[in-house]
C-alpha cells in the first residue's frame, strides 16, 4: 500500500511538471534598442550644461590649478574666472539657452543666441543638417553637409536626458573633451 501511494505521488508529480512545462509562455516583445534610442533622440532638447570630460590642470603664473572632470563650463567659478581672464568673457555662457532639435525625418537644427553659442557647443555641426545614429545607436552622427560627418558618442540617454561627448578647440589650450548635457523640452 505504501509503495502504491508513493508511485501515485511520483506519477502525479511528473505529470504536473510536464503540464506546467507544456503551457505556452507569454514572451516579452523584443524591442529594437537602436530604434528605441533613435526615438529617444528625436525631439527638441534644451541645453542643461557643458562639462569637462576629463580632469586636467592649468598653470597660471607658476601655480597649477586643477580642473576636475564634470566641472561646469557655465557655472564653475574657477573655470569662469580663468576664461574671463583669458578671453574677457566666458564664451560658453553664450550656449546657455541653446535648443537642439532632432526631427523624425532625420534633420536637425541648433538654435542659439549667436554664432558663438554654436561654436562653443557643436562647432562642426553648425546650425542645421541631417542626423542619424550609428554603431548600434551609440553614436549620434551629424551631417551639416554631404561631405562632412560630425560624430558624437552618446554617453548616456534616457527618454528625458541626453549626454553627448563633444570636443571643443580652445585657442591656447587645444582640443578639450567635454560633455554636452541636454534635457528634453
Amino acid at each position: 500500500m505504501k509503495r502504491n501511494s508513493k508511485a501515485h505521488f511520483v506519477t502525479l508529480l511528473i505529470a504536473s511538471i510536464f503540464f506546467i512545462a507544456s503551457c505556452k509562455k507569454d514572451e516579452a516583445p523584443k524591442t529594437d534598442l537602436a530604434a528605441a534610442k533613435r526615438e529617444w533622440v528625436t525631439g527638441s532638447w534644451k541645453q542643461k550644461d557643458i562639462q569637462l570630460g576629463v580632469s586636467t590642470s592649468v598653470k597660471v603664473g607658476g601655480t597649477k590649478i586643477p580642473l576636475l572632470a564634470g566641472s561646469s563650463m557655465l557655472d564653475d567659478p574657477t573655470i569662469n574666472y580663468l576664461l574671463v581672464a583669458m578671453a574677457g568673457a566666458n564664451p560658453f555662457g553664450f550656449t546657455r539657452n541653446n535648443v537642439y532639435t532632432f526631427a523624425a525625418d532625420g534633420t536637425y537644427t541648433v538654435d542659439g543666441a549667436n554664432d558663438y553659442s554654436i561654436a562653443f557647443s557643436l562647432p562642426v555641426a553648425g546650425k542645421s543638417g541631417t542626423w542619424d545614429t550609428e554603431v548600434y545607436s551609440s553614436v549620434l552622427a551629424l551631417f551639416p553637409s554631404k561631405d562632412v560627418r560630425d560624430p558624437h558618442w552618446i554617453n548616456d540617454i534616457t527618454a528625458s536626458t541626453l549626454n553627448l561627448a563633444i570636443t571643443i578647440t580652445i585657442p591656447g589650450l587645444g582640443d578639450v573633451p567635454m560633455n554636452l548635457l541636454l534635457e528634453k523640452k
